[in-house]
């Protein structure tokens, strides 16, 4: 006993720790109460364990019993605690003892923490994870306790520890690197920075959702601004992802042009996350959206949207003038206002801060603006001047708006005439009014013109015009001629300034008849040959047909019964009949007979006595040949009686096509006579093949 007594106040000399895995003894925060536990050794049932302490000074040891348990509290003051003391166990059961490793502490520092809240703001940035940890009671001196956080990726099981860093502020901002920026579970835990103290259970999970490293995508539809002086512009978004856990979204309104100070608390909106839209009712004024996405891990960069400020509107001031170097604004309040805001904008320019008036005002009330500028006004320049009211209920709205182009300079406008365009008419050309690029500052053109003791005609062309054409002259006439500007101020009046004469017609008149004239002949020769060439074709045609051309025609033609090799041949220069050949060159006609029949016409062939053995000839069943006459020369066949050639009769009437086939072929052939030579016993006959 004494020997061992010995060799723990040798470790207490040394100093430092010695530790003993599972034996610990500590007290909770501001307690006075020590819990002395160790792991169990040998039978549970049989075994005891004595608990000894030794202190450096006084030099003493002291002893306690604890029986089958593994736990041991000691009251405050029944030991030493502001020394050290080095501790141990010995476990007994039968004749075995087991004696725990030495245990070395300042038992008035021996403190156990309580584990850290989970309740505590933390932002991450950068894969930096900052805490705003409430300060302990137990924190005394400048060292703040030391930190340790273990994290995991979601879904991971396995742990990642590491230091933590303590910065000093009026809550102990504990900043931990966990190196990545997506989702993670993270456990912490803390102990007072004195070499005795405990290091605290771990805290329940923190469950730390992704960092937002983009702004949310915007898109926006703007309405127009109404009568009551407002529009709306409708704003929306994509939901945020999941990994980013619950989401919530700010939206911050501003107006750069009028700041009123105590007005800058109604312009933050928050939403929730499962917002996607939202609707602003804006006036007229420039604005400046910002819509930031925020998460338990911190605000990501806000997403920015300028929305411009409306340039036309119905809402005019009821007067603007100038004198020297003052403008004077005057407009009317349809509602009343806790506050309004008068702005005078240079277009173009950088915006200018409005002036802000902070004061109640009734509903139709007037109101006068002076704006003193010494030198601002002279220049010619375009000026957006607009009055925006604030009041609790609707917000703000503009109340007037106007574009005011400040210039002395005269309202008639410099022209070109061009007086060559015909002599009843007259170009007006001028180059564009810088009033034009002045919103509303331009409302048209006035055009008066007058011949010379006339009445003045007048004429309106639009803003963006720079061009006219004066019409319904009179030639040869002199011509007063004015294009003014018509403002919204100025009253419409126009002056005739411009001289300008129209062309005679006599003059012009000769010339266009000498060009009538002239392309009369051009076009006349060619159209009289044309019709010369196509009359002398026609003519000809109709007076003189073409004669039969005897190319292709057939010289020698024998009848089918007389090729048969069983026929006698007479010789060559033998003929076969005794004939006239008067008589198969031509055949009289009786002209008397032919005058006296008034059926026919003259000229008109007739049957002949022959015409009654072919009728007879053409009857059913007949197989009588045709005469000699017709079957040896081919001349035209009588009326009503088959072409020369047929082998067979036909009983039907003759259709449209042989009509006038026939009819052709009397014509080409009844002037021809049919030459017959004979150098055999059979005729030749010579005749055209077209036909």
């Amino acid at each position: 006993m004494l020997g061992w007594l010995l060799a723990a106040l040798a470790v207490l000399a040394q100093g430092g720790t010695a530790t003993s895995p599972g034996f610990s003894c500590w007290k909770r925060c501001g307690s006075r109460w020590f819990l002395c536990s160790w792991p169990p050794h040998g039978p549970t049932s049989d075994t005891s364990y004595l608990l000894t302490l030794c202190y450096a000074m006084p030099r003493l040891c002291q002893q306690f019993k604890a029986g089958a348990r593994t736990t041991y509290t000691l009251k405050h003051h029944h030991i030493y605690v502001l020394t050290n003391v080095t501790a141990w166990v010995e476990a007994r059961w039968g004749d075995h003892i087991h004696r725990t490793p030495n245990l070395t502490l300042y038992l008035n520092k021996a403190v156990k923490m309580d584990p850290p809240p989970t309740t505590m703001p933390f932002t991450k940035t950068g894969g930096r994870l900052r805490l705003q940890m409430p300060r302990s009671s137990c924190h005394h001196g400048d060292r703040p306790p030391q930190r340790e956080a273990r994290f995991r990726m979601m879904g991971n099981s396995s742990w990642t520890q590491v230091m933590c860093e303590t910065v000093m502020d009026e809550d102990d901002s504990v900043i931990c690197t966990l190196g990545g920026d997506s989702a993670f579970e993270v456990q912490l835990r803390h102990k007072p920075s004195h070499w005795s103290s405990y290091w605290s259970d771990w805290s329940s999970s923190i469950f730390i959702p992704e960092e937002i490293l983009a702004s949310p995508v915007l898109s926006y539809q703007l309405g127009k601004l109404g009568r009551d002086g407002q529009r709306v512009l409708r704003l929306s978004w994509q939901q945020a992802p999941k990994e980013q856990g619950d989401v919530t979204y700010t939206l911050r309104v501003r107006m750069p042009v009028c700041r009123c100070a105590k007005l800058a608390e109604e312009d933050a909106v928050v939403l929730g996350g499962e917002v996607m839209a939202h609707n602003l009712t804006l006036c007229g004024a420039e604005y400046e959206i910002l819509l930031t996405a925020a998460n338990a891990a911190g605000p990501g960069p806000a997403r920015q949207l300028r929305v411009p400020a409306e340039q036309s509107a119905d809402l005019s001031f009821k007067d603007i003038s100038m004198d020297g170097g003052t403008m004077t604004a005057q407009w009317e309040a349809p509602s009343p206002g806790f506050a309004y805001c008068f702005e005078q904008q240079p277009l173009p320019g950088a915006p200018k801060q409005g002036i802000c008036v902070q004061r109640d005002f009734p509903a139709e009330s007037i109101h006068v603006e002076r704006v003193p500028a010494p030198g601002a006004w002279e220049a010619p320049a375009c000026y957006r001047l607009a009055v925006h009211s604030w009041a609790p209920v609707r917000g703000w709205s503009t109340f007037a708006l106007q574009h005011h182009y400040a210039s002395n300079a005269s309202l008639a406008v410099p022209i070109r005439i061009n007086a060559s365009a015909g002599d009843d008419a007259a170009v007006l050309q001028w180059s564009p009014s810088p009033r034009a690029a002045c919103p509303g500052a331009l409302a048209k053109y006035l055009i008066c013109h007058a011949a010379e003791g006339d009445n003045v005609t007048y004429g309106e062309a639009d803003a963006a015009a720079s061009h006219y054409t004066l019409q319904n002259l009179q030639p040869g006439t002199a011509y007063r001629v004015g294009v003014w500007e018509v403002t919204g101020e100025s009253e419409g009046t126009c002056g005739a300034w411009w001289h300008f004469q129209t062309k005679a017609l006599g003059a012009q008149g000769a010339v266009w008849k000498y060009n009538l004239k002239y392309l009369g002949i051009l076009l006349g020769l060619p159209t009289m040959a044309a019709i010369y060439q196509l009359s002398k074709k026609r003519a000809c045609r109709l007076l003189f047909p073409p004669l039969p051309k005897p190319m292709g025609s057939k010289a020698i033609q024998f009848a089918t019964g007389e090729m048969n090799q069983g026929q006698h041949r007479p010789g060559f220069v033998e003929p076969s009949e005794r004939f006239s050949p008067a008589e198969l060159l031509l055949k009289e006609l009786n002209p008397g007979k032919e005058l006296t029949d008034t059926s026919t016409w003259p000229g008109t062939p007739q049957p002949g006595p022959g015409a009654e053995e072919l009728a007879a000839a053409c009857q059913p069943g007949g197989q009588k040949e045709l005469p000699f006459a017709y079957r040896r020369q081919e001349v035209p066949s009588p009326v009503g009686f088959p072409l020369p050639g047929s082998t067979s009769c036909t009983t039907h009437p003759p259709s449209e096509e042989e009509e006038g086939e026939e009819e052709g072929r009397h014509e080409l052939h009844q002037p021809l006579v049919p030459i017959a030579l004979l150098i055999s016993d059979k005729p030749i006959i010579i005749r055209d093949e077209e036909g």
